[in-house]
């Protein structure tokens, strides 16, 4: 059974995968994109591996569905926004962002190139994949039968495979934007988008914790807003186009030129 749940994760996290690749705007370094996918993957698998172990050494395990507490708002607020959403989007973001320094950045340009889309993607699907692993896992331990575990696929597919994507493919969407940042507002602006991992992952888990109707629905609008924000900036931010006025203005900048002669006045 153990090989059925392997599949079903890798399968969870597919679909997103083909997307990111079949609509990856040809920059002519496509022989780099199988290294960003295989190395991004594996990134996204020590992420997980790093969460766990910051979880064990902080804060003991305990499920919020059996808790009785007064404070139970406040409970779910720190175990969305901290457990999960500080320290997942910590880690995940540090990988993005080194992952992209070494395969998606022109350090002569001091730009982030489109590819580093792919690496945001590509992280959050592999952190993605073993943690829907580790829930179908756990479904098909609760002896209800291939429905639960089918059940589980299903919703670790749609909402969460996809809650992580949209996350940080908002966070390396933001890097490439930051080229037009200059030093330090980038390092400021980097920053910024780290917070906002951290906000739309505390929201994302503050809606869904509490099992009810309205909080799906709410998670759902959050993240179709993310979508279109994405799509939005995508068209604006990813171009060839885009990257050549971004070279354009670089090379051109007084900056960059060195100090021409002074005028010899006759």
């Amino acid at each position: 059974m153990e090989v059925f749940i392997l599949v079903f994760a890798v399968i969870s996290i597919l679909p997103w995968g083909f997307f990111l690749v079949y609509t990856q705007p040809n920059s002519g370094r496509d022989n780099r994109i199988i290294f960003i996918i295989l190395f991004a993957l594996l990134l996204g698998w020590l992420s997980t591996e790093l969460v766990l172990k910051t979880n064990a050494l902080f804060w003991p395990e305990a499920d919020i569905k059996t808790k009785v507490s007064k404070h139970i708002l406040s409970e779910i607020a720190f175990m969305a926004f901290v457990k999960a959403g500080m320290l997942e989007e910590l880690f995940k973001s540090l990988l993005i962002l080194m992952l992209a320094l070494v395969l998606s950045y022109d350090w002569k340009l001091k730009v982030f190139l489109p590819e580093t889309f792919l690496v945001g993607g590509f992280v959050s699907l592999g952190f993605a994949g073993i943690e829907n692993y580790h829930y179908i896992f756990l479904a098909n331990e609760g002896g209800q039968g291939f429905d639960n575990v089918y059940k589980t696929f299903i919703l670790r597919t749609l909402k969460s495979s996809n809650a992580h994507l949209l996350i940080n493919l908002c966070f390396s969407m933001f890097l490439i934007k930051s080229n037009k940042k200059k030093f330090p507002d980038k390092y400021w602006y980097i920053f910024f988008a780290f917070l906002l991992a951290v906000i739309q992952h505390g929201l994302f888990d503050f809606f869904v914790i509490p099992i009810g109707r309205f909080g799906y629905w709410a998670a759902t609008a959050l993240f179709v807003g993310i979508w279109v924000w994405i799509v939005r900036d995508r068209r604006i931010y990813m171009s060839e186009g885009e990257l050549f006025k971004i070279e354009k203005e670089t090379k051109s900048s007084p900056e960059v030129l060195k100090p021409s002669e002074p005028e010899i006045i006759r």
